[in-house]
């Protein structure tokens, strides 16, 4: 026999499914009419915004005239806000390049599109190929005892990651000793690769974070559009400004969709999709 708080649950559960799916829906409409170059086949609100790599972009511009095709969709959503994030890899001109897309949605219909698409595919920092397969950690429920509880808390969880970078201090984040950080596709953490590579370390993410200082990265916007407790995913969009680094050549501002994955109150995982962009840009949403 089912207790009665069981019971009481089913519906509010049914509920939250049938949003999620619905706005998966209409997620999965814009991708199909960006790869038809059509934008009368996505249901784009009046006074729909759209922004590529923090440029405004009208429907029809930019992404609609070059992607053949997003061949990985990872999506998030909160439910609550009405927003989905959805990322992995998408074929521009011949090229699989990394992206990430948030999407703002009211009434079945789209307000707001902001996109990053990445030419950083392949390198020290990149390995768009390994976006091709979506992670099921991301998908996965984290049972009520422990999960964060509040989308106050989770949000709290994920934030203390950027103040860490912040601070370049990665003793400010909370991180659970299976946590690795991915970039763009790429393992940069715990990495023989990296050990072997002229920068000859091997980093925790928050090794990682504290190895920022002599770049002197400063968080300058930072937006949380998905919280979904269930999963214990926090959704974010940051602006982070890298100063002059006489050894790297990676300055500017990173625009970087980060999703982290929380257990525990710990930050189980990590995942940067990132473009970077001039000194001084910012996203303006």
């Amino acid at each position: 026999m089912s207790d009665a708080s069981t019971i009481s649950a089913e519906p509010a559960q049914r509920r939250e499914a049938g949003a999620r799916e619905a706005l998966i829906g209409v997620a999965q409409a814009f991708l199909t009419a960006v790869e038809a170059h059509d934008p009368s086949r996505a249901p784009l609100a009046s006074g729909f915004r759209m922004t590529e790599n923090a440029v405004d972009c009208a429907a029809g511009e930019g992404l609609w005239g070059r992607v053949t095709q997003f061949a990985s969709r990872q999506f998030l959503v909160d439910a609550v806000a009405g927003q989905v994030m959805v990322f992995g890899a998408v074929t521009c001109s011949d090229a699989l390049f990394p992206y990430a897309i948030r999407l703002a949605i009211s009434g079945g219909q789209i307000a707001e599109v902001e996109a990053m698409v990445s030419p950083s595919a392949r390198g020290h920092f990149a390995d768009v190929d390994q976006l091709l397969k979506p992670d099921v950690l991301y998908d996965a429920p984290v049972p009520d005892e422990r999960g964060c509880g509040s989308r106050e808390r989770l949000k709290d969880v994920g934030d203390s990651y950027w103040t860490a970078l912040n601070e370049s201090d990665g003793s400010l984040a909370s991180f659970n000793h299976r946590c690795d950080r991915y970039g763009n596709g790429k393992k940069i953490t715990n990495s023989l690769e990296l050990l072997l590579s002229p920068d000859a370390a091997v980093h925790t993410p928050a090794s990682l974070i504290t190895a920022t200082r002599p770049a002197r990265p400063q968080v300058v916007e930072r937006r949380f559009p998905i919280l979904d407790v269930a999963r214990g995913v926090c959704g974010s969009i940051a602006i982070v400004e890298f100063g002059k680094n006489k050894d790297r050549p990676d300055v500017g501002a990173f625009y970087i969709f980060s999703i982290v994955k929380v257990v525990d109150d710990e930050i189980r995982n990590i995942d940067h999709l990132h473009a970077i962009l001039p000194a001084g840009t910012r996203s303006s949403w």
